[in-house]
């Protein structure tokens, strides 16, 4: 009866997973080589659904074109944030993605907010506050360096693509999504490299890291296990979602101890912090 709850977990601590090895991706290499082919090893993976997938008509395809377009630019600045901050500051801004998605959802959705839920996005907005405040330890003036701004942007994009999201699988089941999706980002990830070593004079390092092929392959099985959860009837996505956001912990804990990064024992009660306040939003009604 509750196997879908265990199935949201398991997504969860993937993705926590997913967002350590994208860190450790960027050390050897630049970003624009790192999606590039992070994304070819996705469709890869995904490749499966071709005879689903052709079947989509034109228009459905372009809608996908254009969310994968908007998500594009949100990796680009995104995963150039996490190359220059701490993972452990990085990250929890991620689930600054729920609350851009209830904002759309309100103007653009029609969707409508309970008092539980506007006292959770005040306590999500103090937890951010303190992150930052955290996070000026590690780097001066967190809230003036620009690549937290990157974060800020691409978690915004990222709440566009989650609404048209939410338009277009009424009418597209998550294989045919998937695989357009991984395809054109593919495209606009290699068109990216290419142009980027064709424009820049200083020689772009390419170098093979199995952490790329482990990202890829973590975030396709975390998104299926996740799409899979949700088809089940007696699932709720009310839970579904702030129970995903076991990666925080995942990631901020396990992540900032691989990476020896500092103050994890005050980023932790901040974490704490945040996941009342999503937990609020989502499961308040």
């Amino acid at each position: 009866m509750y196997s879908w709850l265990w199935m949201v977990i398991i997504s969860g601590i993937l993705l926590g997973f997913w967002d350590i090895t994208k860190k450790q991706a960027f050390k050897k290499n630049s970003v624009v080589s790192v999606l590039a082919f992070y994304s070819i090893f996705c469709f890869i993976f995904v490749s499966f659904e071709f005879s689903n997938a052709v079947n989509l008509s034109g228009d459905k395809i372009l809608v996908i074109f254009v969310k994968t377009f908007i998500i594009f630019l949100s990796w680009v600045l995104g995963f150039t944030a996490i190359k220059q901050l701490p993972i452990s500051i990085v990250t929890p801004f991620d689930t600054v993605n729920p609350l851009f998605s209830i904002i759309l959802g309100i103007l653009i959705l029609g969707e409508s907010l309970g008092l539980l839920q506007g006292i959770g996005i005040v306590i999500m907005l103090v937890a951010y506050y303190f992150i930052g405040k955290v996070g000026s330890k590690e780097i001066t003036n967190v809230f003036r360096n620009k690549y937290f701004y990157f974060m800020v942007v691409s978690a915004l994009l990222s709440a566009v693509s989650a609404t048209i999201d939410k338009i277009a699988l009424r009418s597209i089941n998550p294989g045919q999504m998937q695989f357009w999706f991984c395809l054109f980002i593919s495209i606009f990830n290699v068109a990216s490299l290419l142009y980027t070593k064709w424009k820049s004079e200083e020689k772009i390092p390419i170098r093979f890291d199995y952490n790329i092929p482990l990202m890829s392959l973590l975030l396709t099985i975390s998104d299926r296990i996740y799409f899979t959860a949700v088809n089940i009837p007696s699932s709720q996505i009310s839970v579904i979602m702030p129970l995903r956001k076991i990666s925080i912990f995942i990631s901020v804990i396990i992540g900032g101890l691989i990476f020896k990064e500092q103050n994890l024992r005050q980023k932790f009660w901040c974490i704490c912090l945040l996941i009342v306040g999503i937990g609020l939003v989502f499961i308040a009604k």
